[in-house]
């Protein structure tokens, strides 16, 4: 996007700032609603008032030059214990937008009081519905006009909002009163519509089936509840936050090498992608550059993860549909990937390999030679899947047609990943904003046409060809040289050292002591990479201190699922079982 550099006049209520041009228009069109516009690194953020908030958003979306097409991510901060922050207006919703056509992002903070309430975004944004309940649901801040402004995370009954700061992260007793008499998990949540029912004729043929959240096709605890005219939905409503563990608030408490625990916990099909995407946060608000090799190791696990998880996805999605041989074919390549994750990190599952400023440890000697008989021998194992489901017809007629989103509809809800470029929208972060070394490696984006399972399904086919081809050059690219920064201030120093030296062992105390170690300064930044579902993206807010002040994930899997119901509408129960494997939905990533 063409910037220009502008002076403003200082005003009441408006800093002397130099700024870009989208900063410029909103204060010429909005004047004294624009608070301040702050610069940080490469990122802008506007504070603005709320009182035209729904005018801002319409003008950010519609504005030529502008065209923020896509609301990335909804959330809120509480200020009330940031240093120097204005606590008259305790609570900050942020807003962060991207631009499809012009690959621009831009951040808009809007200040409200502990007693306001702020109009909902979802009349220009589908995709802000999930996010507006999950901050009405943390922070208790209501948007006047949303259509279904109700817990999301928490149970019904949960009297308390647990991202304000004065909510202890131990909770205050609430476990004991909960379960199981909370009324979030029984009950018809159609019930309002029962006085309607009545004056019906029809409506004693409709029937409400739950699904889930015990049902071998969630693969995880997501119950639906399904409205049935016979066999046919006629209302979905997804019913979420069973496994909801309270990982932003960890988040507040936790250093920031720390959480890197608490992302294995996420997306667990793929844990190093979201190690590699957390690391890169802190490590872009902190300025750092990670040595060269440990920019390509990251690259090579982060494709490995990307073809794991699309195998584990592959399986489960075939066997679900009714194809079980797949599912062996899948699961011996997901195992041989494990076995190099184990040999690289010492675990299978829960990684936990990366560390601030790069990683926890070089690979093997023999890392190369093992990758390199990985790579040489999956594209004749996925050539065995795809002779098995492609011109399949049964696979054809169970997923071509089924669960339709338009790329339009699919931006305004959101969605991001294969499901987004399976509804035609090319958008990848390794292509749109190269972070690591995908610059330099060759690869192509697939994008589907028709958006429905059957794309969904041939993009992930051709990605696990495009990860294979990029493990492939970085392997052979591999450089020598460290794997962490040479910052005794950042990286913990080698046991060696601590053991034999007392300089060394002084710097251990200082970066795992409480309060000490790394301290990113003050400032925001949101980071976003192209994990296996879509962009999984980390705000953190720093106030300097060694743990986050605020730390939000932008999970994929969360905002994918938002247009289900929208999907399913109208298609036969057995569809619901192939839309849903076609979004590949991640229950750790989604309840967080």
């Amino acid at each position: 996007m063409p910037e220009e550099t502008i002076q403003e006049t200082e005003t009441e209520g408006v800093r002397k700032i130099e700024t870009h041009i989208v900063c410029s228009k909103l204060q010429d069109r909005f004047g004294d609603e624009v608070v301040e516009a702050v610069e940080a690194g490469d990122q802008w953020t506007v504070v603005c008032r709320p009182d035209r908030v729904l005018e801002i958003l319409t003008f950010l979306r519609d504005e030529p030059g502008l065209v923020f097409d896509r609301l990335t991510d909804l959330t809120s901060v509480d200020f009330s214990e940031y240093p120097g922050a204005d606590h008259g207006a305790r609570f900050h919703i942020v807003y962060e937008l991207y631009s499809h056509s012009l690959n621009h992002r831009f951040r808009l903070r809007v200040q409200v009081r502990e007693d306001e309430s702020i109009a909902s975004a979802c009349s220009i944004w589908k995709g802000a519905e999930w996010p507006e309940r999950e901050v009405f649901d943390m922070f208790g801040i209501r948007f006047e006009g949303h259509p279904d402004l109700r817990r999301i995370l928490m149970p019904v009954n949960f009297e308390h909002y647990p991202l304000r700061k004065d909510y202890p992260v131990s909770g205050k007793g609430e476990r004991d009163v909960i379960a199981p008499e909370d009324p979030g998990f029984v009950g018809n949540p159609f019930a309002e519509d029962d006085d309607q029912a009545e004056d019906d004729p029809i409506s004693s043929e409709r029937m409400i089936l739950n699904l889930g959240p015990q049902h071998p096709a969630t693969h995880g605890t997501l119950r639906l509840t399904l409205e049935l005219e016979g066999e046919k939905i006629a209302r979905c409503i997804p019913d979420i936050g069973y496994l909801h563990t309270g990982f932003e608030k960890l988040g507040e408490h936790h250093t920031y090498n720390q959480w890197v625990t608490v992302t294995d916990r996420m997306n667990y099909l793929s844990p190093l992608s979201n190690n590699i995407g957390y690391a890169l946060a802190v490590e872009n608000l902190m300025e750092l550059k990670v040595p060269a090799r440990a920019q390509y190791v990251r690259v090579i696990l982060a494709e490995l993860s990307r073809i794991a998880d699309h195998m584990v996805w592959l399986g489960t999605h075939a066997l679900d549909i009714g194809a079980m041989t797949v599912f062996l074919y899948t699961f011996e390549q997901r195992e041989r990937l494990y076995n190099i994750f184990e040999m690289v990190t010492g675990t299978r599952l829960t990684t936990s390999y990366t560390r601030i400023g790069g990683l926890g440890w070089d690979v093997p000697e023999n890392f190369q030679a093992i990758v390199t008989d990985f790579t040489s021998q999956f594209p004749a194992a996925l050539e065995e899947v795809d002779r098995l489901l492609t011109r399949n017809r049964i696979w054809i007629d169970r997923t071509k047609g089924i669960g339709v989103i338009s790329g339009e509809d699919a931006i305004a809800w959101n969605v991001t990943g294969p499901m987004l470029r399976g509804s035609g929208v090319n958008y990848d972060l390794r292509k749109d904003e190269p972070y690591l070394v995908y610059e330099d490696l060759e690869f192509d984006i697939p994008v589907g046409t028709n958006g429905d399972v059957y794309d969904r399904y041939l993009v992930r086919m051709e990605e696990l060809r495009q990860s294979n081809a990029i493990v492939e050059q970085a392997v052979g690219k591999l450089p020598e040289g460290l794997v962490k920064v040479d910052d005794s201030k950042v990286i913990l120093p080698e046991k060696d050292a601590v053991y034999t030296g007392m300089e060394s062992l002084i710097h251990h105390f200082k970066i795992t002591m409480d309060d000490h170690g790394l301290t990113p300064p003050p400032g925001e930044a949101y980071t976003a990479t192209e994990a296996p579902n879509g962009e999984l993206g980390f705000y953190i807010v720093s106030d300097g201190s060694g743990h986050a002040y605020r730390l939000r994930v932008r999970p994929p899997s969360f905002m994918n699922y938002q247009c289900f119901p929208e999907m399913v509408d109208g298609l036969m129960v057995a569809d619901v079982v192939a839309v849903l494997g076609s979004i590949n939905v991640i229950a750790g990533e989604l309840d967080r």
